[in-house]
């Protein structure tokens, strides 16, 4: 996200000089006010940008963990059931279904409050969460309808 950050406001910034040194042969000079002004624009679109990525990319995360959480529900609820009637296999795989469901949401949460380096490090935090529930849920789903 940073190295895209910058090679946007280089491009920016290269691509408002070279249109300020393509004139109609009048001979404008370009001053350092108006480089600062059109690199903060850049800034600010390149900011907005990667807000934007990171709020669609953490929309779909959210996604897939709330279809996760559904699906694990109701797999639970069938499953405990077979728990209650004393199954300490079925008692094993909800414990662990539930656990990798926890860490998920945490891992969600704290990418929601994050930014920068960070928020690169919550996703792919959430990405192995996200997947380790989704491993966990097949898992739970191919024994407990055996």
């Amino acid at each position: 996200m940073k190295r895209t950050l910058t090679a946007l406001v280089a491009l920016a910034a290269l691509g408002g000089l070279t249109l300020a040194g393509c004139g109609n042969g009048d001979d404008q000079k370009v001053t350092a006010q108006q480089v600062k002004k059109e690199t903060k624009e850049a800034m600010n679109t390149a900011v907005a940008y990667t807000k934007q990525k990171q709020e669609e990319l953490f929309a779909q995360a959210q996604a897939q963990y709330q279809e996760l959480e559904k699906d694990t529900s109701q797999l639970m609820d069938n499953a405990k059931e077979k728990a209650a009637a004393g199954q300490d296999k079925v008692k094993d795989i909800l414990a662990d279904l539930q656990k990798k469901q926890a860490v998920a949401q945490e891992k969600l949460k704290a990418m929601q409050s994050s930014s920068g380096k960070a928020w690169e490090k919550a996703k792919v935090e959430l990405d192995e969460a996200l997947q380790n529930l989704k491993q966990a849920y097949q898992k739970a789903k191919a024994e407990l309808t055996d």
